[in-house]
């Protein structure tokens, strides 16, 4: 090889790495379809931690407190319903892996009028099921702890949840503001016991619809009703510092009404799934590394 050759070969494999750096995620793939009649109003999704290739999803305000587990393929595998516990306005739905357990936090945090003292979050263990070729449908009377909240400055509507392992700490991202909050979720001492919220940081989004953070911390996704937006966590930076630096922003299908958005556990990619709005298909869009 001379040269010539060998220097442009360099200057074309710098290039790559320079769009792939500029442009971690590759377009999307659909890899199924919603065809379950019960989840019509999908608003949360989130990887399971402990079924692989597994997502749990939930709907909407107007349903009941239960939760849906899907497939890579979008197929429903199982409906788990909560006694007694209340669905006021679900939103979204995250992942927790702490001291040896996994959870998941469901956010009953919508509030499109911001007309409520206090919104909930409810921490419960992550359900174990017996999966075969037939999708489970159970009824459960486990223990799910409640926690309420009020906002540091007044109502608003929110439906983003994110966990953050580095800090341990959960938190919500405003929707409807012209520049959306960060605010960290400090959970009380015991459940049933009102806590106040922390603002964290200020982005400038607006009608900011889901978000989740990489199972090991390093990255984060914000989703508005057309674009995704990315930051990469550098070594020892904390939260607030990378919500300083401006987004990056990733390749995006715009869906009827998406307003669900995870990481794949295995960090392979993303995955996002919309309502079924204005008569159109829900589909699962799988977002591959570059």
């Amino acid at each position: 090889m001379g040269w010539i050759t060998h220097y442009l070969l360099v200057l074309a494999t710098l290039a790559v790495s320079a769009v792939a750096l500029a442009q971690p995620y590759a377009s999307p793939i659909a890899t199924g379809e919603i065809t379950h009649s019960e989840l019509n109003e999908l608003s949360g999704i989130v990887a399971s931690n402990r079924y692989p290739g597994h997502y749990w999803v939930h709907n909407d305000s107007g349903d009941r407190g239960r939760l849906f587990l899907i497939d890579s393929t979008a197929r429903h595998r199982a409906t788990v319903e909560f006694l007694g516990l209340h669905a006021r306005d679900w939103e979204d739905i995250a992942s927790l892996h702490m001291d040896g357990q996994d959870y998941l936090a469901i956010g009953d945090i919508g509030d499109n009028k911001a007309q409520y003292a206090e919104i909930h979050i409810h921490l419960l263990e992550e359900p174990a099921l017996e999966l075969d070729g037939v999708p489970v449908d159970t009824v459960v009377d486990m223990a799910v702890r409640s926690y309420s909240f009020i906002y540091p400055d007044g109502p608003r509507d929110a439906e983003s949840l994110f966990f953050d392992p580095h800090t341990r700490s959960l938190y919500l991202v405003t929707k409807r503001e012209l520049a959306v909050g960060v605010y960290r979720v400090g959970f009380p001492s015991r459940p049933n016991r009102q806590g106040t919220l922390t603002r964290e940081a200020q982005l400038p989004l607006t009608y900011v619809t889901a978000a989740d953070m990489s199972a090991n911390g390093e990255e984060l996704l914000i989703k508005n009703l057309l674009e995704v937006h990315y930051w990469r966590r550098l070594p020892g930076e904390s939260l607030r510092t990378m919500l300083s630096r401006p987004s990056i922003r990733l390749p995006y299908v715009p869906e009827p009404q998406g307003e669900a958005i995870a990481f794949c556990r295995d960090g392979s990619g993303y995955v996002t799934i919309s309502e079924q709005a204005l008569g159109m298909d829900a589909l699962l869009y799988f977002y591959p590394r570059n």
